[in-house]
């Protein structure tokens, strides 16, 4: 019963590639483990990190995408504003996105120690 807590705890963190928090949360109902549903919960909490980071991003991306302008004499837009937090904003969630997969990674293999 042990390697089944270990792994299924270790899957809830490795769905982050195959089936970000929805198998995590799954889990977190179904199982009445403790120690599974310290994991899945763990997991699920960390599948949200990206997403919440994507609505952002596709939030910026929109008003950037609507607040272009040219400018031909070097002056300072509205939309250069944007366009720049557009950049920032998806550096940013690439970073993170990253970060949080070797993150839950790290954590399926230390829970299968």
């Amino acid at each position: 019963m042990v390697d089944q807590s270990k792994g299924l705890s270790a899957i809830s963190y490795l769905s982050y590639y195959f089936a970000p928090f929805i198998f995590s949360l799954i889990v977190f109902f179904v199982t009445k483990e403790p120690f599974v549903k310290h994991h899945a919960k763990r997991a699920f909490i960390s599948h949200l990190i990206p997403i919440i980071f994507g609505i952002i991003f596709a939030i910026v991306f929109i008003i950037s995408a609507f607040s272009v302008e040219s400018s031909i004499y070097g002056e300072l837009y509205v939309g250069d504003i944007f366009t720049g937090t557009f950049l920032i904003t998806l550096v940013l969630f690439i970073i993170a996105t990253v970060i949080i997969g070797i993150w839950n990674l790290i954590q399926a293999i230390k829970v299968l120690r």
